[in-house]
């Protein structure tokens, strides 16, 4: 048998950014060709616009009306598609990781 290693060296791309997610949507793709993947920042949605009546040089109304444009706002971060194989493998991956976390005593794990 020829074994050999091989080594992979990771470099951020100069346009990738590290964002907040506490969510995720998507799904399979139409074609079923992998699964298109959505991560947001969710947050109470802040009104499209608001109007404040003024007469006379006073405002009549400081809270204003306004129109909103749903109770929470979802801000979608990043989007990926992932083959289903990678889906797989990724989605392992955190359950893993998340589960090691979670089975941590209270304290830091020692290097």
């Amino acid at each position: 048998m020829n074994e050999k290693n091989i080594s992979f060296v990771f470099e951020k791309n100069k346009n990738a950014i590290t964002f907040p997610a506490n969510g995720a949507i998507g799904g399979p793709t139409p074609d079923s060709s992998g699964v298109m993947v959505h991560f947001y920042v969710e947050y109470s949605s802040v009104p499209h616009s608001t109007t404040i009546k003024v007469e006379d040089k006073h405002v009549i109304n400081p809270l204003g009306e306004s129109i909103t444009r749903g109770d929470i706002t979802r801000e979608i971060q990043a989007s990926t598609f992932l083959t289903p194989d990678v889906a797989i493998l990724i989605g392992n991956w955190l359950i893993a990781s998340a589960n090691e976390i979670k089975n941590r005593p209270n304290k830091p794990k020692e290097l």
